[in-house]
């Protein structure tokens, strides 16, 4: 029996092989031609964007509404590229997915994945993959409570006895700071950034904590009002404030998901903390300041980026 896993991510998409562990980790991306053909996918076809009119590149999970002809495009490709069907032999799949995702679309691709080959496709929201990827025991009958922020995801949920008890979403991601930066800039020099320059930005120096000798990063834009190319120097402590606001927005929610909670799981949360994950928790300072403004321990993972990742492949790992 062959199995993979799929890590549906807004900002990457991985696959992960229980032989070989991971073996794809780009861009969630596509790009097609007129003919919708798949030219190429990942960090490929994120270099291919604005290069000509002819190929569109596409981030299935990164709009308003999921593209989702393209992501089985990009699936298909995926599929092909790694050799994931094999003649003569089954291929098991594992699915995480957004919660984003409704039933019905879960449904359909599902279907799209046994028509590509599949024998058999397993699927649960990346916060159930999370927890097992953070190595918590769900099956004990205290409560486990874990946080994951993503590019495009805020989820928090509480497990016990081999169930979800509770969960909650925030509409507070990854791709808010990066929004909320775009619009510090422009205000502060009239200046419109792109998206990949927020990107940039928000991955280099972003930080929740003031720093004595703060990080610096050369910021190219349009000038609104000559509207020519200009550069500016920020640094890291100007940011400050703006990601403390968006931390002050997950501590009030947290507060509320943990208030909604009966007394005996807030104890346990109390006592036992909560597990984080997810690439938002790379950003500094995160943790430290979360711990600051609520009365709960807050753990961050090895690895927050790869947690739902780790937690396919420990799911691979045990499929009889």
């Amino acid at each position: 029996m062959i199995r993979f896993g799929f890590d549906l991510g807004a900002n990457h998409i991985r696959l992960i092989s229980k032989e070989d562990g991971l073996v794809f980790d780009e861009p969630c991306m596509v790009a097609l031609d007129r003919k919708n053909r798949v030219i190429a996918i990942g960090n490929e076809a994120k270099d291919m964007k604005g290069m000509d009119e002819s190929i569109r590149v596409i981030s299935p999970l990164g709009q308003k509404e999921i593209d989702f002809d393209a992501l089985n495009l990009l699936m298909e490709q995926l599929c092909y590229q790694f050799n994931v069907f094999r003649v003569f032999q089954k291929t098991e799949l594992i699915v995480s997915y957004p919660t984003s995702f409704t039933d019905e679309q879960c449904e359909d691709l599902k279907q799209n994945l046994l028509e590509f080959g599949a024998y058999r496709v397993y699927m649960d929201q990346e916060i159930w993959m999370a927890a097992i990827g953070a190595n918590l025991d769900l099956f004990l009958p205290v409560s486990s409570c874990i946080l994951n922020i993503g590019y495009s995801n805020c989820d928090i949920a509480l497990f016990s006895s081999g169930k979800m008890q509770k969960k909650s979403n925030s509409s507070i991601s990854g791709k808010s700071i990066n929004y909320l930066i775009g619009k510090w800039v422009r205000q502060e020099y009239g200046l419109i950034i792109s998206e990949h320059m927020k990107e940039k930005i928000n991955k280099g120096i972003a930080t929740a904590l003031m720093d004595s000798y703060p990080k610096q990063m050369h910021v190219q834009g349009m000038d609104v009002h000559y509207h020519q190319i200009k550069v500016i120097t920020i640094n890291s402590n100007q940011l400050v404030n703006l990601i403390q606001s968006i931390i002050q927005q997950w501590a009030n929610w947290i507060e509320q998901f943990v208030n909604g909670c009966t007394p005996v799981q807030k104890e346990d949360i109390i006592s036992r903390g909560i597990i984080c994950c997810g690439g938002v928790m790379k950003l500094p300072g995160i943790a430290q300041t979360l711990r600051q403004r609520l009365p709960y321990p807050f753990y961050i993972t090895d690895d927050p980026e790869q947690t739902v990742s780790q937690g396919i492949y420990i799911l691979l790992s045990r499929m009889e």
